[in-house]
């Protein structure tokens, strides 16, 4: 590892003074700041490679444990509302602006979960972003849900809104790397947990990000794995075709599975995001 480059973690105060756990890979003179977002179940750690080598390009990363996440506070898999997620990211925002030089440029960075965070963020806030990454979204399930465990979750989120459910990914739906499914398979801080709670906000979240579509102003790069089977991609397309009034850029890795990041080709993927970072910057 490059001994200019840092790496630590602290804390912040989420709402409902939870304590929420962060990490980060910290360039010298950073020429921006990545502000990463995970996916359901996961946490920050899992973005360690990732961190690192953007650090080494000169990008200083910041990576949130969501609550219920991770080594923050709260209920495996559970939020008892959606905003709660977009205050903390606010609240991380601030954070660690206050910790890098001023003016230095921001992007939002967020996979699965994360990228309905990050979209519902930019929706409902107004955040001086230079752009933002959304890395296979999770705006509609790959397979449909049955009805009746809609129905089920929808009686549940009113009278045990925070019972804990098991919603397992099969690690091996994540990567084509060996060592990423097996790594995922054993992390003691991934969970299989969600409340009927958090399914019932997710889905109201899946809607609103289409109906609030026109309020995105800052560019949105999307990268999709064409062979994901956790989230669906074609719903991802559909709302990226839908924004009109903030440039989009779509970019296709035909045959990757769900965590881009962590695939086998992910020089690729990351040789796709320095790029268009580096465009952003450059205007």
């Amino acid at each position: 590892m490059n001994a200019t480059l840092q790496e630590c973690h602290g804390f912040i105060e989420g709402v409902g003074r939870l304590r929420l756990h962060y990490r980060a890979w910290e360039a010298p003179s950073p020429r921006a700041v990545l502000l990463v977002v995970h996916g359901l179940a996961e946490h920050s750690g899992r973005y360690e490679r990732f961190g690192l080598d953007l650090a080494a390009g000169g990008y200083s990363v910041f990576a949130l444990d969501l609550r219920g996440h991770g080594d923050s506070d709260g209920r495996r898999g559970h939020v008892r509302r959606f905003d709660h997620l977009l205050q903390d990211v606010d609240r991380f925002r601030r954070e660690v602006q206050g910790m890098v030089p001023p003016e230095t440029p921001f992007f939002l960075v967020g996979h699965s979960l994360g990228g309905l965070v990050c979209l519902r963020y930019l929706e409902e806030y107004s955040p001086d972003f230079r752009g933002a990454v959304l890395s296979a979204p999770w705006l509609a399930t790959a397979m449909p849900i049955p009805h009746w465990k809609i129905g089920l979750a929808q009686v549940l989120t009113k009278l045990a809104p925070s019972l804990p459910m098991r919603a397992p990914v099969p690690p091996e739906y994540l990567s084509h790397d060996p060592s990423v499914v097996e790594g995922y398979r054993s992390d003691p801080l991934v969970h299989d947990r969600i409340t009927p709670r958090m399914f019932t906000e997710i889905s109201s979240a899946m809607g609103l990000v289409f109906q609030r579509a026109d309020r995105i102003g800052v560019p949105l790069l999307f990268l999709l794995p064409g062979g994901d089977r956790v989230t669906d991609t074609q719903r991802t397309r559909a709302l990226a075709r839908s924004i009109h009034q903030a440039e989009v850029t779509v970019r296709m890795f035909p045959d990757a599975y769900h965590e881009l990041f962590n695939e086998v080709d992910r020089s690729l993927v990351l040789s796709e995001l320095r790029a268009w970072i580096a465009a952003r910057l450059e205007r």
